[in-house]
């Protein structure tokens, strides 16, 4: 219900419940100006919360958005603060009044809004009681690893050597992979491998556990698997597609969207990490997309225009750092090179480029344990491969 009110026309924070009798501002001399009072309509103060819901549920690591309507009597709202019953969580001095509550404990909750005018007055709002549960099923890690499967990766990898760049790959890929048998949790190790041209197919979605067993044990069964899948495209390289595709998938498995994922229920397995120049450690999920490529980008109508990283332009609820991986075959001044590298971001550990250049055969050595630390989700940059190396 709305009252009435003695607004100064000239300051309008300027409010009296009764009028001075030649009903001016009294305020305003102060300030060196003149101000009229006129008796207006005004609303009480109000804030709500419109976001959650009462009685809304929230899975344990889940990120749960408030959102608040205010609006104040008298002045401007000076600011807006948010409490999980007497705990002060967040404030915001300026609209739009939204708030990520993040890590948030299991069980439950009660959210208020508080709004301050400027003139130092406050209204709460109604509690909206909420609950953080448990996420049934095993915890699962995830590795995206998207293979070039264009033309030019049929070609010699390196000059004096008749060893293709698909058979490189390939060989490297599946001793990478198998060696994760040795991980305590390979059951819930999960790699998804596409393989792309100027199209993008899923070749496999499986754990790592499931695949060594697929595949008999044998690592050559599955490094041929491997080669015949990608030796089956050769046409372009459209990486923007490729990105995007994982970009989808990736949003897809952390919302639990995946209809043809081998688990249907689980959470997402997390880590510890040390920040890089910091003695904070934060928690990242077990997720990585490595993409390789030998080419710059090139679609299946022409266009050599490469796009931004989908991961950065479109951030992912649920990841806290880009974590796309990009590896080249080539030299460094290859135009191809500098347009995957351009693309990448900073490992949070060490602050180096996530890239590594095979431009010599001397590198080629670290490449299994390059789709090895993807695969495992465990690393980001060449220092992290440092430590693969020495496992």
């Amino acid at each position: 219900m709305s009252a009435k009110k003695w607004i100064c026309q000239t300051d309008r924070s300027h409010i009296y419940n009764e009028a001075t009798d030649d009903y001016f501002c009294p305020q305003c001399p102060a300030n060196g100006d003149i101000g009229i009072l006129i008796l207006e309509s005004v609303s009480p103060s109000h804030v709500s919360l419109t976001s959650p819901v009462n009685g809304q549920r929230f899975n344990e690591g889940s990120t749960i958005t408030i959102v608040v309507d205010a609006t104040v009597a008298n002045g401007s709202i000076s600011r807006v603060e948010i409490y999980d019953r007497d705990k002060k969580i967040d404030e915001a001095t300026t609209p739009p009044y939204t708030f990520n509550y993040q890590n948030v404990s299991q069980g439950g909750h009660s959210l208020t809004a508080r709004v301050w005018d400027s003139r130092g007055a406050s209204v709460i709002s109604d509690a909206v009681n909420v609950s953080v549960v448990k996420v049934p099923g095993e915890e699962v890690g995830l590795s995206v690893i998207l293979m070039d499967a264009s033309s030019s990766m049929t070609d010699p990898a390196f000059e004096g050597s008749p060893l293709t760049r698909v058979r490189l790959v390939a060989t490297s890929a599946a001793h990478g992979i198998f060696d994760l048998q040795r991980m305590q949790n390979n059951p819930n190790a999960y790699v998804a491998a596409f393989k792309f041209d100027d199209r993008v197919e899923l070749m496999f979605m499986e754990s790592v556990a499931h695949l060594i067993n697929r595949f008999d044990k044998d690592v050559n069964k599955f490094s041929n698997y491997i080669y015949d899948e990608l030796y089956k495209m050769q046409q372009g390289t459209d990486i923007n597609q490729a990105l995007m595709h994982a970009h989808t998938f990736v949003s897809k498995f952390l919302s639990h969207e995946l209809s043809d994922f081998p688990v249907n229920k689980y959470k997402i397995m997390m880590q510890r990490i040390l920040k890089y120049a910091s003695a904070d450690s934060v928690s990242i999920a077990n997720i990585r997309v490595l993409i390789y490529t030998d080419g710059m980008q090139y679609d299946a109508i022409g266009s050599k225009v490469l796009r931004s990283n989908p991961f950065v332009q479109y951030p992912i609820e649920g990841l806290n750092h880009d974590i796309v991986i990009g590896a080249f075959f080539g030299k460094e001044n290859d135009e191809g090179c500098k347009e995957l590298k351009s693309l990448l971001s900073r490992c949070p550990i060490h602050d180096e480029v996530q890239f590594f250049l095979f431009d010599d055969p001397g590198k080629i050595s670290s490449l299994k344990y390059l789709f090895r630390m993807a695969s495992g989700a465990s690393g980001f940059c060449p220092k992290c491969l440092e430590k693969e190396l020495n496992r």
